[in-house]
């Protein structure tokens, strides 16, 4: 009896230690745990805080906020940061609206331009914006004087890229007088609504290099640039004009080196006439359009690429009129960019070229430093065209000086014929 008393103490005592030495080592585990969380914590707290806010230039500007929840390291990491994207439709997603119903977009607007203004107002002013993209909802429309706010933010705080696609309602926005006279911007991409911005008609961006301009036009009015706006701004590089009204435009830029055309709306106009494009530097054409670019005096000598989409669309509001010209203003183009070594053509493009055969037989071979002939589909939709005809590869490649080692490129599925060759016909 007195042993079976002994050995149940016994067991006892070792359940008891065992119990303590199991929690001794929970407890060593735990701080072995906390000890690298707090390391990790550490290491992340230790970084410059040009790489946290980098880190958080990856998420939305509503989520870099809410970091400031993390620790004391991260409270006011949001308040500095040089990347400014405010996106109404972002906002709105991660806010639960369905922006399918145009009066959601019109409730949530003055909670999106609440918080936009709550955060620069809570920002640090002490710091510099480099990028400020203010996207609104072309659906419901937003408060002028809140964008001329956002503009005269970012201009005080020295933005190098500013961003501005906001639909406005009356009274149309008015740029700020130190927008057009910054030092420190260099890239601006604006989009216009119906009369949502005037566009003052003398200005100077000494600094800039990329302008992106979306539906503008170019002319007297007030919401339009002048005919010859460029040669305010003497360091532009590239630049960018999608959807606008280019008749009549001159440019004279002798720093661009880039220069984008697109126009894809066929119900605007038959043709698209420029009067000059000056930039003895350009190396670089793209056109996309559903309409004839015109321009009767162009000179590029230091061309070396170009992308050419000219895109047919044989139904009203075209006569037979159009269709005929549309051949002869796309030869006379190309012949106006023959000095390009690089050039990629849409089979669209080819199309337009096949529809007057005999044109091409009679005109000259535009290229003839050409050392690259790319074909390629119009955005990789399916094309009904089978073959190239062997008259429009004749009539692009006959009178190249590298004919011998002249490469051309065709689209997956579509037969094509061989450069044309004056020795023997084909290389």
């Amino acid at each position: 009896m007195q042993k079976s008393k002994t050995s149940n103490r016994r067991k006892l005592n070792q359940s008891k230690r065992n119990k303590e030495n199991l929690h001794i080592y929970i407890g060593k585990k735990f701080d072995r745990t906390h000890q690298k969380e707090e390391m990790a914590e550490d290491r992340i707290s230790k970084l410059p805080d040009a790489i946290l806010q980098h880190i958080l230039s990856w998420i939305d500007l509503k989520q870099a906020v809410q970091t400031s929840i993390l620790s004391k390291r991260w409270k006011s990491l949001w308040t500095s940061l040089p990347n400014l994207d405010f996106n109404f439709r972002r906002l709105a997603v991660q806010s639960g609206v369905d922006l399918a119903w145009s009066h959601h977009n019109q409730s949530f607007m003055p909670r999106f331009m609440h918080f936009v203004t709550q955060f620069l107002s809570q920002r640090d002013h002490s710091s510099n914006v480099a990028k400020f993209k203010l996207s609104s909802s072309h659906m419901a429309g937003t408060d002028s004087a809140f964008v001329e706010k956002c503009l005269d933010y970012a201009i005080n705080h020295g933005v190098q890229h500013l961003d501005i696609d906001a639909y406005c309602y009356s009274p149309p926005v008015k740029f700020p007088n130190g927008l057009f006279a910054s030092k420190s911007l260099k890239e601006l991409r604006l989009r216009q609504y119906i009369d949502s911005i005037v566009i003052p008609k003398s200005f100077e961006l000494p600094n800039l290099k990329t302008l992106c301009l979306e539906t503008f036009s170019f002319n007297d009015d007030l919401y339009s640039f002048s005919r010859e706006p460029f040669s305010s701004f003497p360091g532009l590089e590239k630049l960018t004009l999608h959807r606008c009204q280019v008749s009549g435009l001159i440019i004279s830029a002798p720093k661009l080196r880039i220069l984008e055309i697109s126009f894809l709306d066929p119900f605007f106009s038959r043709e698209l006439q420029m009067e000059l494009i000056s930039s003895p530097s350009l190396t670089s054409f793209r056109y996309e359009g559903y309409v004839s670019l015109v321009c009767p005096k162009m000179d590029f000598p230091c061309l070396e690429e170009v992308y050419f989409d000219n895109f047919a669309v044989l139904e009203p509001p075209y006569t037979d009129d159009i269709k005929t010209k549309m051949p002869l203003n796309l030869i006379r183009m190309l012949q106006q960019l023959g000095n390009a070594k690089f050039v990629t053509l849409t089979l669209d493009t080819i199309e337009v070229l096949a529809m007057d055969p005999r044109l091409l037989e009679q005109s000259p071979s535009p290229f003839p430093y050409i050392k690259c002939l790319k074909l390629t589909k119009r955005h990789n939709i399916i094309h009904p065209m089978k073959a190239v005809p062997q008259t429009v590869i004749n009539y692009l490649t006959k009178e190249s000086s590298y004919s011998d080692s002249l490469v051309v490129k065709f689209p997956d599925g579509i037969k094509g014929g061989r450069p044309f060759n004056s020795t023997d016909g084909y290389i």
